[in-house]
């Protein structure tokens, strides 16, 4: 059997398969830096006083950027200040996205990025209440900042905030797929919308939020988006081995 080459055609269903942001459905945004920073905070004044309202909150409890690769979670005292702030520049201007995506933030460095499950113990509380606190907070913000069409113009800081909380609540979903796999029944979800979800919707849902994330421009998002679709990577696996079989050598003895 003689080897074959890949036709231009091969090469493009494979490429959309491995790497989906090349498929003509991606869909193409634009960012006007002329547009408010966010679409429901039209006034700049109001948005600069609570930016920096908000930036004096998360430098209160976000790590201080060292050389040490682990990141200790705020202490109790900490967070509750922190948490308290951030829900109360949210109760004054519940519209203000990226104040829902910094209060998702700190609840995720506080209990830890598996925080849609828990695993009842004396010294380890449920986290029901701040899990589901942080994904309603998620997909407020997305909801408040997701253009009305795929080609609709968006602001720098609309696109960076949408970004991050795509990615955000996919670190989550892919957290808790990775822990569902590990076979512990002990682990239950915390979230009640959520308790029918299985491992698959877990994994499904990461990878459609990292594609997300990464296509408003998430680095993160952008390189996971495909590692973490279980569909691309059985595509790919049947793919691989059809192309073996196809192309692979004749054993000796065969024409």
């Amino acid at each position: 059997m003689h080897e074959q080459a890949l036709t231009h055609k091969d090469c493009s269903v494979l490429t959309q398969i491995f790497d989906p942001e090349s498929a003509p459905t991606a869909g193409i945004f634009v960012v006007d830096p002329s547009l408010p920073n966010d679409p429901h905070i039209r006034d700049p004044e109001l948005f600069y006083q609570l930016q920096q309202r908000e930036q004096e909150l998360i430098a209160s409890f976000e790590p201080a950027p060292t050389s040490n690769t682990t990141l200790e979670p705020p202490s109790e005292t900490l967070f509750s200040t922190a948490y308290d702030s951030l829900s109360a520049l949210i109760a004054d201007h519940p519209t203000y996205a990226s104040a829902r995506n910094n209060r998702a933030q700190l609840i995720r460095l506080r209990y830890g990025t598996t925080a849609l499950l828990t695993h009842p113990s004396p010294t380890q509380p449920s986290t029901s209440h701040y899990a589901t606190i942080a994904l309603a907070d998620l997909n407020k913000a997305i909801t408040l900042l997701t253009p009305p069409s795929p080609t609709s113009a968006l602001s720098p800081t609309q696109r960076r905030t949408l970004a991050q909380a795509h990615t955000q609540r996919a670190v989550l979903y892919h957290a808790a797929a990775k822990t569902l796999s590990t076979s512990q029944p002990a682990f239950t979800l915390t979230v009640p919308e959520l308790e029918h979800w299985t491992r698959h919707d877990f994994e499904e849902a990461a990878s459609s939020d990292f594609f997300m994330g990464g296509r408003y421009g998430n680095e993160i998002g952008k390189a996971l988006a495909v590692h973490t679709n279980p569909t691309a990577k059985l595509c790919g696996q049947m793919v691989r081995e059809a192309m073996r079989r196809e192309f692979a050598p004749a054993k000796m003895g065969q024409s």
